[in-house]
């Protein structure tokens, strides 16, 4: 059997500058299109000619002057820059509006230039991620710094220029009707006080719970994911960096079969609690529920693992327990800079994934020390954390009989797009268990 070692040249790198010649045509034609398809979603140095580079920074030019877009204002801004002549003349301009197969496919030239210009971004970061597998002695740090390539391409598609308000309350009108038929937009807590102020937690959005150690931030957390995964038919996933895998498979089916955790730690368990055991793996086997344990996750990590997750099975919730634990970039700047960081990027990848990031926090000492209940500026080690959210969520205990009665209060501090609250929760923490007492009543 003989090989073929025929090699074919190097593959070109993609593009499609009749796209890109198309939707320039258009925009000559029409300047809606600009506005309304083009304006901060595609700039000029991603796209692959130069005359369209060229061109397309004319036209951007002028839109921001307030001149009337069209071919005579971006063949006058071409011509006083001395552009006109490299594009190849006037005529080049009126050849892209005469090869415009129609206007009204505008958004489809867009979608593929801006498919187009990621794939370049990516093998720009693949060539850059070669280099460091030559270069690097330390397999480790070259791993990270390429996760970190790969997320600022991911990234990038996160940042958009101002959008005008006409365009803007055109997509709320196209989400409000998508919308119209469902009851909770978001994945439902199974606390339906809780619920009821947020509509579930939303897609898109970073959401803080916090409290002192011993109050049930996990057990609460879990609890969302039973709810989510075991109810819903949600798929979660669940990045421990403090807990093992074990020991959350353990909280699940004591939460589902409702057996006291220790007991079952210990073995002394009658024939019923068996069969408990087996039925609550049983239901929990059919939820979809994604568990990664490790004690040296960064925010990296969590985005590759959960992208995959993503495109492999879906995904609609994701945990993170807990943030204080998540590995820097191991520079030398300070843990408040570097928490900053982390808190920034875990928004980041709830924007990538369009999905709600629950990430549990550590509250400082000063709330012990104060007595009182917790405030937003009791979030540790970093302010920008209550900046990062959309919601904040405390676990607290008021007093002794709070202590003595297992009541836990969790309190809504922070909701960037309604109304905040304070709750009253039961929790058995022999079953890992929270139940819904209903909002906080005042008291006389």
């Amino acid at each position: 059997m003989t090989l073929d070692l025929v090699r074919t040249g190097p593959k070109p790198p993609p593009e499609k500058p009749e796209a890109e010649a198309s939707l320039i045509g258009a925009i000559l034609i029409d300047a809606r299109v600009y506005e309304e398809t083009v304006r901060g979603r595609i700039a000029p140095a991603e796209l692959s000619r130069e005359p369209h580079r060229l061109i397309l920074g004319a036209i951007e030019r002028v839109w921001e002057r307030g001149e009337p877009l069209g071919f005579q204002t971006v063949q006058a801004e071409l011509a006083a820059r001395g552009e006109l002549d490299n594009i190849g003349g006037a005529q080049f301009l009126v050849g892209l509006m005469q090869n415009v197969p129609t206007v009204a496919h505008a958004e489809t030239y867009a979608t593929i230039v801006e498919r187009t210009a990621l794939l370049r971004r990516l093998i720009g970061a693949a060539n850059e991620i070669a280099h460091l597998a030559l270069t690097r002695e330390d397999a480790k740090s070259a791993v990270v710094d390429a996760q970190e390539l790969l997320f600022a391409v991911s990234e990038s598609n996160l940042h958009r220029d101002v959008v005008p308000l006409e365009i803007a309350l055109r997509r709320f009108a196209d989400q409000i009707t998508q919308r119209a038929d469902d009851q909770h937009v978001g994945v439902p807590t199974g606390f339906t006080s809780l619920d009821a102020k947020t509509g579930g937690l939303q897609p898109s959005d970073l959401i803080l719970l916090a409290g002192r150690p011993g109050l049930g931030k996990t057990s609460f957390a879990l609890n969302i994911v039973w709810q989510a995964a075991a109810v819903e038919r949600k798929t979660c996933a669940v990045f421990s960096l403090e807990m093992s895998e074990m020991q959350i498979v353990q909280r699940l089916i004591s939460m589902t079969s409702e057996i006291d955790g220790n007991r079952m730690r210990r073995g002394r368990l009658s024939p019923a609690e068996f069969v408990s055991i087996s039925d609550a793996s049983d239901r929990l086997q059919k939820a979809p529920i994604f568990v990664e344990e490790s004690s040296q996750l960064t925010v990296t990590d969590i985005l590759a693992k959960s992208r995959r997750l993503q495109a492999e099975r879906g995904l609609d919730l994701l945990v993170v327990d807990y943030l204080q634990l998540i590995e820097g970039a191991g520079d030398d700047e300070g843990r408040v800079q570097e928490v900053a960081r982390i808190s920034r990027a875990l928004k980041a990848i709830a924007r990538e994934l369009q999905v709600p990031v629950l990430a549990l926090s550590q509250l400082s000492r000063q709330i012990e020390t104060r007595g009182t209940e917790p405030m937003l500026s009791d979030l540790r080690e970093s302010g920008a954390l209550e900046a990062d959210a959309d919601l904040v969520m405390f676990l607290w205990q008021k007093d002794r009989k709070d202590r003595d009665e297992n009541v836990v209060r969790l309190k809504l501090a922070k909701h960037r797009n309604g109304p905040t609250g304070d709750f009253d929760l039961h929790f058995q923490s022999e079953l890992t268990r929270f139940r819904d007492l209903g909002e906080t009543r005042a008291e006389v």
